[in-house]
C-alpha cells in the first residue's frame, strides 16, 4: 500500500522555465542587416558624382566654308539686235582694241561661219583641254543633293562649244582686219583692259560695304550665261570685264571664330576647287549682328573669274590646351569688391574684409572675415564667402570709407573635387565644339593638368561632400 502511493506521486512533472538571455550574435546580425538596407537605399536614392581627370588635348576645327567672291566688274550691253559671235576666250585677258564680239543683224555671217566649220569644232588641242576643264569642274563640285548642277553643266558645255566654234570666226575676222564687207555686221572691241567673262548674276556692283546675308543663299542665286544665246536684243548684257587683280572673299563665321581671328592680319587658305593655297589680308566685319571674315587677295583672280562662290579651308592651327567636357562647365555669381578694401588678418594672415554689422544690442560691430578669391581684374577681386552676404558693408583699412557689397559678376568654371568636396574654379575658354572645350592652362585661380573635376556640374553643390 505504501509503494502504490509513492508511485502515484512520482508521475507529477513540473516544467523548468529557463531565464531569458540576450544573444549578442543576433543583435549584431540585425544591426548589420539594417545598415546594409540603409546603404542600399541611399545608394539608389543619392545622385552620384562622376569625376573627370583634366588632360592636355586638342580640338580639330572644321574650317571649311563657302565664300562669296567680290570683284571690280563692269557689264557691257548689246547696242543692236541680231546674231552674236564671240571671239575672246572666257576667262582670258583682253586689251583695249581686242575683238570681243560681233552682232550680225541678218544672220549671214553667223550661218556662214557655221557652214564653213563643217562640224569640226575642235580646231586645236587647246580646245579639247578647255572642254575637259569644264567637265572636270562639274565632277569636282558634283552633289546628289543639287540636281540643278546638271543643267548648269549642260549650259556651260554648250557655251564652251560655241566658244570653240567662234574661234574660226575670230581668226577670219582678224585676217580681214575687222573690215568684212557684210551688211548689218557690227564688230565690237574691248573698251578697257581686263579679264573677259561671259556671265552675269546681278552681283557685279556689290562691294565689301554693300553685301548682305541674303546673298549667301545659294538657292536664290541665278547665273545667266551670255554664250547660251544665238541672238540678243539691244540692251541685253553680252559680256563683262574684271578690271582689277584685287578680289575679295566674304565668309559668314560664328562669334567664337570671329573673336579668335580678330587679331589676325593675314590668314592662309586652301581653295577646294584646285587645291591651291594663298594668303589673304584678314578683316572681321559685323553686319546686322552677324560676323563675317573678309579676305583680300592680290593675285590668282583669273582662276576664279567664272565663279561667284568658292569653297575655302582656313588653314588654322588646331587649338590646344586643357580639354574638358562641356557638361562640367557651369556659371556662378560672385561679389566684386575693390582691392583697396582688402587687408590681412586672422590666424592664417589671409586676405579678408572688415565687415561692419549691427549686433543684437543695436551696436555697430566690426569683424574681420576671411574671404576666398576666385578671380581678379586690375581693380577688383571676385570673392565668395559663406559668412559674407550681399548687402554687407565693408570698411576700407586705415580709413572711414565704406563700401556696400551689392555688385556681382558671373564667372564660368568647373567644380574641382580633388579634396573630396566640390570647389568652384574659374576657366578661360579657347575653343569649343558640341562635346568638349579647350581651356587655357596656367590661369590664376583655375585648374591644372591632372586635376579631377565633376563630370556633370548639375549633380554638384559647392562644398558638398562627395559620395
Amino acid at each position: 500500500m505504501v509503494i502504490f502511493v509513492a508511485g502515484k506521486r512520482n508521475r507529477k512533472i513540473v516544467k523548468y522555465r529557463k531565464p531569458f538571455q540576450i544573444n549578442i550574435g543576433i543583435i549584431i546580425f540585425i544591426f548589420i542587416f539594417l545598415y546594409l538596407m540603409y546603404y542600399i537605399f541611399t545608394y539608389f536614392t543619392t545622385e552620384h558624382v562622376s569625376g573627370y581627370e583634366v588632360k592636355q588635348g586638342t580640338i580639330a576645327q572644321n574650317n571649311l566654308f563657302q565664300g562669296l567672291i567680290l570683284r571690280d566688274e563692269t557689264v557691257y550691253y548689246a547696242q543692236e539686235s541680231g546674231y552674236i559671235n564671240y571671239y575672246c576666250r572666257a576667262g582670258s585677258k583682253a586689251g583695249v582694241g581686242s575683238y570681243v564680239y560681233s552682232i550680225d543683224e541678218t544672220g549671214d555671217f553667223y550661218h556662214r561661219m557655221t557652214a564653213d566649220n563643217n562640224g569640226q569644232l575642235m580646231v586645236s588641242d587647246e580646245s579639247y583641254a578647255h572642254l575637259a576643264d569644264v567637265a572636270d569642274q562639274y565632277l569636282a563640285s558634283y552633289s546628289d543633293c543639287n540636281f540643278g548642277q546638271v543643267y548648269q553643266f549642260k549650259y556651260d558645255m554648250e557655251a564652251a562649244l560655241l566658244e570653240v566654234l567662234n574661234q574660226n570666226a575670230g581668226m577670219e575676222l582678224s585676217s580681214a582686219g575687222g573690215n568684212l564687207d557684210m551688211e548689218g555686221l557690227h564688230v565690237y572691241m574691248a573698251e578697257a583692259d581686263g579679264v573677259v567673262v561671259y556671265y552675269t548674276d546681278g552681283l557685279e556692283e556689290v562691294t565689301a560695304d554693300t553685301f548682305s546675308a541674303s546673298m549667301f543663299d545659294g538657292k536664290s542665286y541665278q547665273k545667266e550665261n551670255c554664250m547660251q544665246r544665238e541672238t540678243v536684243a539691244a540692251g541685253d548684257p553680252v559680256y563683262k570685264i574684271i578690271n582689277s587683280e584685287y578680289w575679295y572673299v566674304v565668309i559668314p563665321i560664328e562669334n567664337e571664330l570671329a573673336a579668335e581671328l580678330a587679331e589676325e592680319e593675314y590668314i592662309e587658305v586652301r581653295f577646294k576647287k584646285d587645291d591651291t593655297t594663298a594668303w589673304g589680308a584678314s578683316q572681321i566685319m559685323n553686319r546686322d549682328g552677324e560676323y563675317y571674315l573678309l579676305l583680300e587677295f592680290k593675285n590668282s583672280m583669273i582662276r576664279f573669274a567664272a565663279d561667284r562662290f568658292v569653297d575655302v579651308e582656313l588653314l588654322l592651327a588646331d587649338t590646344s590646351g586643357l580639354k574638358i567636357p562641356n557638361s562640367a562647365i557651369t556659371t556662378k555669381e560672385f561679389l566684386t569688391v575693390p582691392k583697396d578694401y582688402f587687408t590681412k588678418g586672422g590666424d592664417s594672415n589671409n586676405n579678408g574684409l572688415l565687415i561692419e554689422r549691427v549686433d543684437k544690442n543695436g551696436e555697430k560691430v566690426i569683424t574681420f572675415i576671411e574671404t576666398t578669391l576666385f578671380y581678379e581684374t586690375e581693380d577688383v577681386y571676385y570673392i565668395d564667402s559663406r559668412e559674407i552676404v550681399q548687402g554687407d558693408i565693408a570698411i576700407r583699412p586705415d580709413s572711414n570709407e565704406r563700401y556696400t557689397l551689392v555688385n556681382t559678376e558671373p564667372l564660368e568654371g568647373v567644380y574641382n573635387i580633388n579634396k573630396g568636396y566640390a570647389v568652384f574654379k574659374r576657366i578661360e575658354k579657347l575653343f569649343e565644339n558640341e562635346e568638349y572645350t579647350i581651356i587655357k592652362s596656367g590661369t590664376s585661380y583655375g585648374i591644372s593638368l591632372y586635376d579631377h573635376i565633376a563630370l556633370n556640374s548639375s549633380t554638384v553643390q559647392e562644398y558638398e561632400i562627395l559620395h
